[in-house]
Order: C-alpha cells, then sequence, then structure tokens
C-alpha cells in the first residue's frame, strides 16, 4: 500500500470508532494485532481484545467519545498521528462515577501497516489528564 493509503486506512479506523461501528474499526486490523496504550500494562492483542477494551473502558464511560486526526503522515509502513480525543463522562471509569464533563485529551499514535491492515498500534494519551479533568474541584 501507499503512504496515503495508509493514511486513508488510519482514518477509516477512527470514523469507524467515532461512529460507533466497532466491527468497521475491527475490520481495520490484523489479525495479529497489538495495541501498546498509556497505562496499560499489557498489549491489547487481536481485534477481539481491541473490541472487549473498547466494550469495558471506552463505550460505558464515554458513549459519545471522538477521535480528531490533528496531524498525520505516513512513511512506508507507518503511519504517525498527533491526535484529540473528545468524550462526555456519562459512566463509571476507573472507579470515578459519572460527572457529565466533558474531557479533551491530546495523544500522539503510531501505527504500523501490513497486508492492508493496522497490524501495531502505540497510542500516548494523557490519563493524569483525564483524572484531573474528571475529579478538578472534586477534592480528587
Amino acid at each position: 500500500m501507499t503512504a496515503e493509503e495508509n493514511q486513508a486506512l488510519v482514518h477509516r479506523w477512527a470514523d469507524a470508532v467515532n461512529s460507533g461501528d466497532i466491527d468497521v474499526a475491527v475490520e481495520c486490523l490484523a489479525p495479529d494485532y497489538a495495541g501498546y496504550f498509556t497505562g496499560m500494562a499489557e498489549p491489547v492483542q487481536g481485534p477481539e481484545g481491541f473490541k472487549q477494551m473498547y466494550m469495558y473502558f471506552i463505550k460505558p464511560s464515554f458513549p459519545d467519545q471522538h477521535i480528531t486526526i490533528e496531524v498525520d503522515f505516513a512513511t512506508d509502513d507507518k503511519v504517525a498521528a498527533q491526535t484529540s480525543w473528545t468524550a462526555t463522562h456519562q459512566g463509571d471509569f476507573m472507579g470515578i462515577p459519572p460527572t457529565g464533563r466533558t474531557v479533551v485529551v491530546p495523544g500522539t499514535g503510531i501505527f504500523r501497516i501490513a497486508d492492508g491492515k493496522i497490524a501495531e498500534e502505540w497510542m500516548q494519551e494523557d490519563f493524569l489528564g483525564i483524572y484531573q479533568q474528571l475529579t478538578q474541584g472534586q477534592g480528587g
């Protein structure tokens, strides 16, 4: 695939996650996908592992979440993206009851593409910032 096709794949994946169409999102992932995310001790393994992580952490807590790819570029088999993630806290998240607050979280991701699928993802996001935005003014 070309660099432009790889970028289009990452955008298709983000659009599917944004629309809540997790089945289309996981179609963009390789069978041996590995996702390395801030705060997670072990990588997310395979499309089913991504789907489980999404359904456990994201969907119940932040059902209106939205990934914006602010800037991205690609070379060979990698796509790098500066992102922002916006979501309203509507369900329990890591022991914090719903606040109704909207969080905005900057992130940086690198995606490795193989055979037309996302094979690996490294995503660094500001989890301390999420905590601070959710607990601000609550003595947290």
